[in-house]
């Protein structure tokens, strides 16, 4: 694999408008967007899974959306397959893949040995910043040859985020970056990835940003888009495409004859859990960027990205 060919990533909890971004993103740099979601593989399950619109999906390049039916199986070792053929075809076109999603398994598969990184000291945090008052930035990549090959060659010596963090890495543990990555298994070490993180400390945005997603759903018919594809397809709550939240609650609805009120109510506190597990799940993963999307973070991220493309 070509180590200098770009992939983005985007991904943060349930609601926090990765979609949103991923489309404006998508009118500014030559990008197709890939989805890293369990649940927009099925198709026919667009209300529940706040699946984009056809108009979006018919102009706005999509993959891994609609390909398979609710009665199907589909596993992290198919999404790992199916993310690295679509990256390179995307790639033969001459486009920038666009990873985005919630579905932390995928991305932990993708990112595998990201989370036994070392975490940051304030000790290493400042021996680097003397090595960086004595040695120039050529200087300080030079010394990454001496004990880390691949990051030498993989990061461009101008990217001082990215030699730092390997100069620390080692600096912590005595041990290369590059070996805390699982090679065989990681599609780190085949792409030049950029991994970002949105998140927030406003969790009362994030709740409302919940509940009027929940609203919307029933709003627009979610209940008869359960039964029809559990008719169609024979669904039962066995099958893996009605484990996702909200499908399996709606099965329960039907089976127990329950108030809509309390089927809303139940789909609500489970999409915050999930949000809640989601975040706790993005703690792991050190080696990205952090964007607070409460923040100025457009602007933000723009700069990320045109800083790490200038280096590819």
């Amino acid at each position: 694999m070509n180590k200098n060919i770009p992939v983005i990533s985007i991904l943060g909890p349930t609601a926090i408008g990765k979609s949103n971004l991923a489309l404006k993103l998508y009118d500014q740099y030559p990008l197709e967007i890939v989805s890293v979601d369990s649940a927009m593989i099925y198709r026919n399950m667009d209300i529940g899974t706040d699946k984009p619109d056809q108009t979006i999906l018919r102009t706005k390049k999509h993959h891994l959306i609609d390909i398979r039916y609710p009665n199907e199986n589909y596993n992290v070792g198919d999404f790992y397959n199916d993310v690295n053929n679509t990256i390179q075809q995307i790639h033969s076109s001459g486009k920038i893949p666009l990873l985005v999603g919630g579905s932390m398994m995928y991305f932990n598969r993708l990112f595998k040995g990201l989370s036994k990184l070392p975490g940051q000291s304030i000790t290493d945090r400042n021996l680097l910043k003397n090595l960086k008052k004595s040695y120039t930035q050529t200087e300080l990549h030079e010394c990454l040859k001496n004990f880390d090959e691949v990051s030498y060659y993989k990061i461009n010596k101008n990217d001082k985020q990215r030699v730092e963090r390997a100069l620390e890495v080692y600096m912590s543990s005595g041990k290369s970056l590059t070996s805390f990555f699982q090679k065989s298994d990681s599609l780190e070490t085949n792409y030049n990835f950029l991994n970002i993180k949105l998140t927030t400390d406003n969790r009362k945005d994030l709740h409302e940003n919940i509940s009027n997603r929940v609203q919307r759903m029933f709003k627009k018919g979610f209940v008869d888009e359960v039964i029809f594809i559990k008719n169609k397809y024979s669904l039962t709550k066995d099958s893996q495409s009605m484990k996702s939240i909200g499908y399996r609650h709606v099965l329960d609805y039907l089976e127990a004859n329950d108030t809509i009120n309390n089927l809303q109510n139940k789909c609500l506190f489970a999409t915050r859990q999930l949000a809640k597990r989601q975040l706790t799940w993005l703690k792991q993963f050190n080696d990205v960027y952090e964007i607070d999307i409460s923040a100025n973070h457009e602007d933000k991220l723009k700069q990320i990205i045109d800083n790490h493309l200038q280096f590819i």
